[in-house]
């Protein structure tokens, strides 16, 4: 896959998992209040962690070859998006793996690290500045 479709492929999972994110949220606000039950919240969480999980398979598979590609700067980035992801995607897995009514109750600040997460994709490894084929061919030179 080319630098231009992953991107757009990848953009497209984050507005998928921000999705998935505010209909856990309302679910999860509506839970603390008693107006929902945790199966409601389980199931939408579920679908949440696909979400969450294709993307992180599909950054690893796309993002890492393309990159390399720029040998002047890929590893560079290479090696910032593994470390960061690693202890981020732990903390993000540590929180979504607990019991339904406990996420419930941390989602919120789980929403505001995962927007965050990807906002910082979006800005270094995303952007349309650094994942592009003309980019990537400029840097393996």
């Amino acid at each position: 896959m080319d630098a231009n479709h992953a991107r757009t492929l990848l953009m497209t999972q984050h507005q998928a998992i921000r999705t998935s994110l505010g209909r856990c949220l309302g679910i999860a606000k509506r839970l603390r209040t008693g107006d929902a039950d945790e199966l409601e919240l389980a199931l939408a969480l579920e679908g949440m962690r696909a979400d969450v999980y294709q993307h992180n398979l599909s950054e690893s598979a796309l993002i890492r070859p393309l990159l390399a590609q720029g040998q002047r700067w890929g590893d560079l980035l290479i090696d910032r998006m593994i470390e960061e992801h690693l202890a981020e995607h732990v903390a993000m897995w540590t929180v979504l793996e607990q019991a339904t009514r406990t996420v419930a109750f941390e989602l919120e600040e789980l929403a505001e690290d995962l927007d965050a997460h990807m906002a910082a994709e979006e800005r270094t490894f995303l952007a349309p500045h650094v994942l592009r084929e003309d980019v990537i061919t400029q840097h393996s030179k």
